[in-house]
């Protein structure tokens, strides 16, 4: 999804088990091992070395551009995006 941080538009996605398609850059991430679900903590998304840290089920992730993705947790995405 695209949301407003500021005055900037960026892409968002909220972490979660679905089944629907994933969006583009989402799917890529999972495709390329950037990011994989953590084998002993299914509420948990982890990410590779290259980027590390990871992001809960609620969480979003911020697609800033290729290599800048960013984990918010949801009550501060309300806070401060805005859904377009």
């Amino acid at each position: 999804m695209q949301v407003k941080m500021g005055e900037r538009i960026v892409k968002a996605w909220q972490v979660k088990h679905d089944e629907a398609p994933l969006e583009e850059w989402v799917q890529h991430l999972f495709d390329q091992q950037i990011c994989f679900w953590n084998p002993r903590d299914n509420e948990q998304l982890r990410f590779s070395l290259m980027f590390g840290g990871a992001a809960r089920v609620g969480d979003y992730l911020i697609y800033l551009g290729k290599s800048d993705i960013k984990v918010i947790s949801e009550k501060r995405f309300n806070r401060e995006f805005t859904i377009l």
